[in-house]
């Protein structure tokens, strides 16, 4: 299955940590219990990772910082995520397809850094690209990965069109492999219906997604078009895939949970959008304690992830996050109706999630060590200036009165 609660397509070189933590998982699970973030983790006398606490993959998506498997008969054993490994020690990852090496430090050279496709790879007539269809993957390969181009700022592909009620939910760029050199947006309905576009330039890793072992996705490939050109189609359980190019070698790759033919509408009006980058602002003022974890910058949204870690001694770890967005056009939003309010003379959108929604916790045997923020407790803030255009959206698990504070003092820096 796919990992993260999101439909995100990825580089599956870059994703290393995320698949290694679904197959290890999925596997562990069979034969005994599967805790997570249950560790902290040290190096050279110093905390890398907390206990209790994600990190943050390749991708932008949080995965589990440590994983404990206690086998039927008590037995112990912590897992780390392989990229944790390669950061923590200041060694170089990759991965050889051809011999299915993970590759950590320098390497000889029989045994390159550089992504080399598999045996199973076959060229697809009138593309650039090789497609692998195995062991449960979906996986494309730029095959003159030797002379890959130096790019100087990221794809500017969108989707122009979208099924009525979408808006973007948020971005994604990828930090590794070759700078700017992929980026994903994501767009949602009702929280219930999902779109997932991501355009990848030609680069020395692959792009693709994993689906499990027991997936034969050779079987699940059906011919379509796109924009002229030919494109494939998987339709895997309740999601569809859409992969095609363009003349010049951009590989896009649409994921959903809609139809083959809304998908193949969505593709058509994909273009090369250029715009100006957005004015950057700042949150002035938010509640004690809060540190900055990651964002994302784009020149069509700007997103920002926040985090509080508070433990007293023998409780437990309490991490509370939120999020706040801004870009051009709509964002998306809540299911219902909405509170309206006002923030600096403007009106302004409230959504109050359900009071009732539980945080995530991890345990060690029957004792609670983390509890973490979950997307259920997020209420939502979004406002749009009538001057700019730009709309700002806050998802925060605090009190109305403190998210508008939050959102009165967002301004230009």
């Amino acid at each position: 299955m796919k990992t993260g609660k999101k439909i995100v397509s990825f580089l599956s070189g870059a994703a290393v940590t995320l698949l290694t933590v679904s197959c290890l998982t999925t596997a562990l699970a069979a034969g005994g219990k599967v805790s997570y973030n249950f560790a902290n983790v040290s190096l050279d006398g110093e905390t890398k990772i907390t206990a209790g606490q994600d990190i943050t993959a390749a991708n932008g998506q949080m995965v589990p910082g440590t994983i404990l498997f206690t086998d039927a008969e008590g037995g112990k054993t912590n897992y780390l995520p392989i990229r944790a490994v390669s950061e923590l020690l200041g060694v170089e990852i990759g991965y050889d397809s051809a011999t299915k090496t993970i590759l950590l430090g320098g390497q000889t050279n029989q045994m390159p850094l550089e992504y080399e496709a598999g045996s199973e790879a076959v060229t697809v007539p009138g593309r650039q690209w090789l497609r692998e269809l195995k062991n449960g993957g979906i996986h494309y390969y730029w095959p003159k990965a030797s002379k890959v181009s130096q790019y100087t700022d990221l794809p500017a592909f969108q989707p122009t069109w979208l099924p009525e009620g979408f808006a973007l939910n948020g971005v994604w760029v990828s930090p590794i492999s070759t700078p700017n050199s992929t980026v994903g947006w994501n767009y949602e309905k009702d929280r219930k219906y999902l779109v997932s576009f991501t355009c990848y330039r030609p680069t020395e890793k692959p792009c693709g997604s994993g689906y499990g072992v027991e997936v034969d996705t050779a079987a699940l490939l059906w011919a379509a078009t796109v924009q002229g050109r030919s494109a494939d189609f998987y339709q895997i359980n309740n999601m569809a895939n859409l992969v095609w190019e363009d003349s010049v070698g951009n590989l896009f790759w649409l994921e959903s949970n809609l139809d083959q033919a809304t998908l193949e509408k969505i593709a058509s009006s994909v273009k090369e959008l250029k715009e100006k980058a957005l004015p950057v602002y700042q949150m002035g003022w938010m509640p004690d304690g809060f540190l900055k974890r990651n964002s994302t910058v784009t020149p069509q949204m700007v997103t920002e992830r926040w985090e509080r870690a508070t433990q007293a001694d023998g409780q437990p770890r309490i991490s509370t996050q939120f999020r706040w967005y801004y870009s051009r056009g709509l964002q998306a939003a809540p299911a219902g109706t909405p509170e309206t309010i006002t923030i600096k003379g403007i009106q302004a959108q409230y959504w109050r999630t359900d009071p009732n929604a539980e945080p995530s916790t991890a345990s060690a045997g029957e004792t609670v060590i983390s509890i973490s923020t979950t997307e259920a407790q997020m209420n939502t803030l979004l406002r749009t200036d009538p001057q700019t255009g730009i709309t700002f959206r806050l998802l925060a698990p605090l009190d109305k009165d403190v998210m508008i504070r939050m959102a009165e003092s967002i301004s230009p820096k």
